[in-house]
């Protein structure tokens, strides 16, 4: 697994100490509560690494991945690093902005549209009934249930609405090749950060505050603690993908992010 370790304005040079540091409560080394024993090896890696600002490529504070066991160098994909601090870090705001807007407006859109008619139901139940038949994934597409279920007024209207919505320069979700019902089942706000954060890819984080978060549906471990049920200490984030995104965006911009790949 990957992991974004977040150190407070660490001088690059001494990163590897630092990462080690705040690594070191997770390791396999028999010490301390079972589930506190998550890694046994990491390496820092600019492999699926962090996007870096545009023109800030050549800055001396972004890190570099370390080499491979057999010495073979650790070779970053252009625009990517191992780490740097937050503020050298691609984090698409503008985009994002854009992604929150359009967001909205869809959103909006929908509500008009299945106002005008009765009550949809989600594709979930048809495909449902079509699999309790005997049908199968593939043949869904071309089924009598795949036809009740776009003969809905609801969602046949909005296959007439959604080609005048899509904007693919914001991400796949903005094409519509999938069951709109879902759109209103969350409110404005949530649909709109869903979206936002859509063009970012989800991050599994280790805070300034020694909480491990590997979106593993658990919650946060406290590195401090022998595990989560003897734990005192209050997350300074909760483990929901979103909302590690969203930590990793509003740290203070020396906060230096590491991607670290390590064996667990």
């Amino acid at each position: 697994m990957r992991i974004i370790v977040c150190l407070p304005g660490t001088d690059a040079t001494g990163v590897d100490e630092t990462v080690a540091e705040a690594m070191k409560p997770f390791a396999s080394d028999g010490a301390g509560a079972v589930e506190r024993d998550v890694w046994d090896t990491y390496r820092i890696t600019a492999g699926a690494g962090l996007p870096v600002l545009a023109g800030h490529g050549d800055d001396p504070r972004l890190v570099a991945g370390r080499p491979f066991e057999d010495g073979a160098p650790d070779d970053a994909q252009p625009g990517l690093c191992a780490g740097g601090p937050c503020e050298l870090i691609d984090f698409r705001e503008r985009q994002r902005g854009e992604a929150a807007e359009h967001a909205g407006l869809v959103w909006d859109r929908w509500q008009e549209v299945a106002a005008g008619h009765p009550v949809a139901h989600d594709e979930s139940g048809f495909h449902r009934r079509h699999l309790a038949a005997g049908g199968t994934r593939a043949s869904y597409p071309d089924s009598q249930e795949a036809v009740e279920y776009r003969r809905q007024p609801a969602v046949h209207a909005w296959a007439e609405v959604a080609p005048g919505l899509e904007r693919p320069d914001l991400g796949d979700q903005f094409t519509f090749g999938w069951d709109p019902v879902g759109i209103g089942r969350s409110s404005r706000e949530e649909y709109v950060r869903t979206y936002a954060f859509s063009l970012l890819p989800p991050r599994n984080v280790l805070t300034l505050d020694g909480w491990w978060c590997d979106g593993e549906g658990e919650g946060p471990l406290h590195g401090a603690c022998d595990g989560r049920g003897s734990c005192a200490h209050e997350p300074d984030v909760s483990g929901e993908p979103l909302d590690l995104l969203a930590y990793l965006i509003e740290l203070p911009g020396d906060t230096l992010l590491v991607n670290v790949r390590c064996h667990v």
